[in-house]
């Protein structure tokens, strides 16, 4: 017969086979590298300007910039007539907190044209534009080029 202590010890016996099971199968929980972190917060950028969310790309841009020119300074940069339409980044060269980013765009542009009644849209594919990006408390920020 089994006695009284010896029934108290199956359920933490039960216990431990279950923890130490678990610790045989592994998962690994694959962390992001910093240019695959770049490479997204890029991507996401690019979008908001093609979907013209312009105060959502501002948040991206680089924080001193931000403080010198204000949102509404930030949106007129902007040309009613131009339009992004694809984004894809093609390059990233990485140097500790600072990183040359290769970016693929294609644009829309309405172009007014003397004697035609409406503007003629014409598009250009495949500019490849380079962009400046620094990482500051473990975040990465457009560096907008100086004018």
């Amino acid at each position: 017969m089994i006695g009284y202590g010896k029934l108290r010890l199956i359920p933490v016996l039960f216990f431990l086979l279950i923890l130490f099971s678990g610790c045989s199968v592994k998962e690994t929980v694959k962390s992001k590298s910093d240019e695959e972190i770049l490479r997204d917060r890029v991507t996401e950028y690019w979008g908001y300007k093609i979907e013209e969310k312009f105060d959502k790309s501002y948040e991206f841009e680089y924080p001193v910039y931000r403080k010198n020119v204000s949102m509404s300074n930030y949106f007129r940069g902007f040309r009613p007539s131009m339009k992004w339409t694809k984004a894809e980044v093609q390059t990233i060269e990485m140097k500790d907190d600072a990183a040359e980013v290769t970016v693929k765009v294609d644009i829309k542009v309405d172009m007014v044209v003397p004697r035609i009644p409406k503007p003629v849209q014409h598009e250009n594919k495949g500019i490849e534009l380079r962009e400046r990006w620094v990482k500051i408390d473990g975040l990465w920020y457009h560096v907008p080029k100086q004018r």
